[in-house]
């Protein structure tokens, strides 16, 4: 399958990023029957569940580190949705499958391959505990190209590239069609390519399409950073004012606002690279970057505009309390400002009316906050969409293969067993 995007690399210690590689091809795996039997007692001591209503709403979650550019540690995990005030900490989400290696189908086959028969056997005949049967609800989570890895699905940059309906790249912007989730785990069961782009059997088949739920986090960044400032930076481009005096007003813009950030010239080319900012700087730049400092003040106005619309949904989406029907009228409303087009009086060939952008610069990410997320947040309700962030499981992911991978090359782990760092992390969590 092709990756969907440039990754840039998540941990940058040249020790960390030897230490991983050289582990790579080792995992460990806990069993979820041993977590649930250790945890549920607690969560029932705590009146978090009730045996009297036994049902538990299991969410898995899959992160996947990109240590250096070679290599990624990959962490699955579970938590409990019924646990609303801990479900974004990293600690109640418990750990069950490690490996550093590749983040693609075959391996991950290999690798949660006892995790996905165990959740099986949940599904069909539930767990006893303290002589309750607990039955389960599972939910999935992750970013996009774990999510899509998993369902066996295309990347996505590819023509069929939405994991929940049929939309193919030439019908982005087509105002006419109003896209809704349209396909089913039954029918990928019966037929693992019953839709196109489909490719090889979801690993999760026993979760429900629609309780494959995208982060909402990772599509608002990734809207914010692919887009929104790359077409700010090809529009510079276009107008070839992409020098090193626009690049120093940039620069100097940033520092005002307390970002670190600087461009540099990619070795042997003619292109440029830039600083990958964090989720909360991408937020500043969007709410407060004065575009004015690179536009005229009608166009900066205009894309502006279109920055603070999204950042209104993004907003809306933080708030449990935010009707759905609201936020799929708001974000047609910002796609069609997004889509706006350029009037030009036929006669003079003058510009009347500034528009902004094309269909083909619509990206999936596009595509599932206007047409699904609401779609997510009618369904998820009970919970909300922040329930379904992997901040949590990307963060102990990230605290984990700083430390343990650091700690065990002090301890001389380079000239041990490689596991020995995975499985400290597997310790630590009992």
């Amino acid at each position: 399958m092709q990756e969907g995007f440039l990754e840039e690399p998540d941990i940058t210690d040249p020790l960390i990023i030897e230490q991983v590689i050289n582990a790579t091809g080792k995992g460990a795996y806990r069993s979820v029957k041993k977590i649930l039997e250790y945890i549920i007692p607690s969560y029932v001591e705590k009146g978090i569940l009730d045996p009297a209503i036994p049902t538990i709403h299991l969410r898995i979650s899959g992160d996947g580190r990109n240590v250096g550019r070679k290599v990624k540690h990959v962490m699955i995990t579970i938590a409990l949705l019924d646990d609303s005030i801990n479900i974004c900490k990293p600690n109640y989400h418990y750990t069950t499958i490690l490996f550093p290696g590749s983040e693609n189908y075959p391996t991950l086959k290999v690798a949660a391959n006892a995790l996905t028969q165990e959740l099986q056997e949940l599904s069909n005949v539930g767990i006893v505990i303290n002589n309750t049967l607990w039955n389960f609800e599972f939910f999935f989570s992750s970013d996009w190209k774990f999510l899509a890895t998993g369902l066996g699905f295309n990347a996505a940059n590819s023509n069929n590239f939405c994991p929940w309906c049929e939309i193919t790249k030439n019908q982005r912007g087509n105002g006419q069609n109003d896209w809704t989730i349209s396909k089913s785990m039954s029918s990928l069961n019966e037929n693992p390519t019953a839709y196109p782009g489909h490719k090889l059997p979801p690993l999760f088949n026993m979760i429900s399409l629609k309780n494959h739920v995208p982060d909402k986090l990772h599509i608002m960044l990734r809207i914010t950073d692919d887009r929104l400032w790359e077409l700010v930076l090809q529009e510079i481009k276009n107008e070839g004012l992409f020098n090193d005096i626009t690049r120093n007003i940039i620069i100097k813009e940033m520092e005002n606002l307390k970002i670190r950030f600087e461009f540099w010239n990619i070795h042997g080319t003619n292109n440029w690279n830039y600083t990958s900012l964090m989720g909360d700087d991408k937020l500043c730049v969007l709410r407060n970057f004065n575009l004015t400092k690179l536009f005229d003040p009608e166009r900066a106005a205009l894309i502006k505009s279109l920055w603070d619309v999204f950042a209104e949904l993004y907003d809306l989406l933080g708030e449990k309390t935010t009707d759905p029907q609201y936020f799929r009228l708001k974000a047609k409303v910002w796609c069609e400002l997004f889509l706006k087009k350029t009037v030009i009086d036929s006669k003079t060939n003058t510009i009347l009316e500034q528009g902004l952008y094309r269909s083909s610069d619509i990206t999936p990410y596009i595509h599932v906050l206007v047409s699904h997320v609401w779609e997510f947040m009618l369904i998820h309700k009970m919970w909300g969409l922040n329930a379904f962030s992997c901040s949590a499981v990307e963060k102990k992911n990230h605290d984990h293969v700083c430390y343990f991978f650091k700690k065990t090359l002090k301890n001389g782990g380079k000239f041990q067993n490689k596991t020995s760092a995975i499985c400290e992390i597997l310790e630590h969590e009992n």
